[in-house]
Order: C-alpha cells, then structure tokens, then sequence
C-alpha cells in the first residue's frame, strides 16, 4: 500500500469517527446522514464539473459515490487531497 493510499484511509476513518460521534449528539442520526449523503454526492458533482478550471479531477463511479455518500464533504476533500498528491 502507498503512502497516498494509507493517507486517504487515515482521512476517510477520521472523518467517519467525527461524523458519526456528531450525528449521535444530535439526537436526529438520520436525517443528519441523509443530508451529508446528499451534500457529499453534490459536491463530488461540482467537483466534476469544475474539474476543468481546477485541474484535479476525480471520476464519478461506483467507488468515488459511495464514498462520498458515506462520508459527505470531508470524504471528497480527502479525495481531493489524495489526487492532488498523487498529481505531484
């Protein structure tokens, strides 16, 4: 495993561990998860689609989805952030 990959698996579990702890302490675990779902999946769309002003594409797929999905926002940051750094 790379040093990229086990960074974005570090990412992608600290991001779950806080999520989940905040979903919890709402008292509404899910309708807090239906709309990190939503936002995750919206903002790999944008992603997408401003890929060409950015430079950094990430591919829609199954994988990048489900991801996103399950981790909302921070999980398509770290996405980003593990591209960039494997773009350098």
């Amino acid at each position: 495993m790379g040093s990229q990959t086990t960074f974005l698996c570090i990412c992608l579990i600290a991001s779950a561990v806080i999520m989940v702890s905040v979903f919890v302490k709402s008292h509404h675990f899910f309708r807090c998860l239906f709309l990190s779902s939503l936002s995750g999946i919206g903002s790999l769309f944008a992603v997408s689609v401003l890929s060409g002003i950015t430079g950094i594409a990430l591919g829609i797929n199954a994988v990048t989805l489900s991801v996103s999905a399950l981790g909302g926002i921070p999980s398509v940051i770290a996405m980003l952030i593990a591209r960039y750094l494997m773009l350098r």
